[in-house]
C-alpha cells in the first residue's frame, strides 16, 4: 500500500517554474490554476514567471530558462522541472530552441495560432481545417459565441475550471488527428491549429 503522507509530502517539495512569454493570457491563467482553493497547498512551490526577450523571440526565453535551471542547481533548490509557454506566431529559430530545451530537460508548451486556442477547446472540438488568421479573430470568435466578456486579463482557469476534462480530451482528439492522419508528417510546432497546454494542465492537476 503507498504511503499517502510521504507522497504528499512529496509533492508539497516539487519545485516547478513556468516560464511564459506573454504577459498576460498565460500567467493569469496558470497563477489562477495554482491559487485554486483545491490545489493552493499542493501548488506552493510553483513559479509563475514572465519572461519577454528584447529580440520577442523563443530563443531568449529558453536561454533563460537555462539560466535559472543552472542557479537553481548551484543554489541547491533545483527545480523538479520547467515549462516555457509561447505562442508559435511566426518565430524563427524554433527548432534550435526546441533543441536547446530538450538538451537541458525543459518542457515547450506551444499553441498555434495563440493560448486562446486552448480556451476555445473548453467550448467546442477543433477540426485540423479550422484556421484563424489572426488571434484576434479567435478571440472574437469566443467572445461572439461563449463568453461576451472575455478578456486577457481575467481569472479564465476558475471561469472555465467546470469544462477542463473535456477540453483536455479534446485536445487530445486533435493531438491524435495529426499523429495519425494525412498531416503525421508535421513536426508539433508546425500543427495549426495546435495547443498542448494539456500536458502542463494535467501535470499541474495531478500533483
Amino acid at each position: 500500500m503507498r504511503n499517502r503522507r510521504r507522497d504528499k509530502n512529496r509533492s508539497l517539495r516539487q519545485r516547478v517554474l513556468i516560464l511564459c512569454e506573454g504577459a498576460k493570457t498565460e500567467p493569469n491563467y496558470f497563477n489562477s490554476l495554482k491559487h485554486d482553493a483545491q490545489k493552493r497547498r499542493i501548488l506552493t512551490a510553483v513559479d509563475v514567471e514572465v519572461y519577454q526577450p528584447k529580440s520577442h523571440s523563443p530563443l531568449g526565453l529558453v536561454k533563460e530558462a537555462i539560466l535559472k535551471k543552472k542557479k537553481a542547481i548551484l543554489r541547491g533548490n533545483p527545480y523538479e522541472t520547467i515549462w516555457l509557454v509561447f505562442d508559435r506566431d511566426f518565430h524563427k529559430y524554433i527548432e534550435d530552441v526546441i533543441d536547446m530545451a530538450n538538451e537541458n530537460d525543459i518542457q515547450i508548451i506551444i499553441s498555434n495560432i495563440c493560448f486562446e486556442l486552448w480556451f476555445l477547446l473548453h467550448f467546442e472540438d477543433l477540426d485540423i481545417n479550422r484556421h484563424f488568421l489572426k488571434c484576434g479573430n479567435l478571440i472574437k470568435h469566443i467572445q461572439q459565441n461563449y463568453v461576451v466578456r472575455y478578456h486577457k486579463n481575467g481569472k479564465n482557469y476558475q471561469n472555465l475550471k467546470e469544462e477542463t476534462p473535456i477540453a483536455i480530451e479534446r485536445a487530445k482528439r486533435l493531438e491524435q488527428v495529426y499523429i495519425n492522419g494525412v498531416h503525421s508528417n508535421l513536426k508539433f510546432h508546425e500543427r495549426e491549429p495546435y495547443t498542448n497546454v494539456y500536458v502542463l494542465v494535467e501535470y499541474l492537476l495531478g500533483l
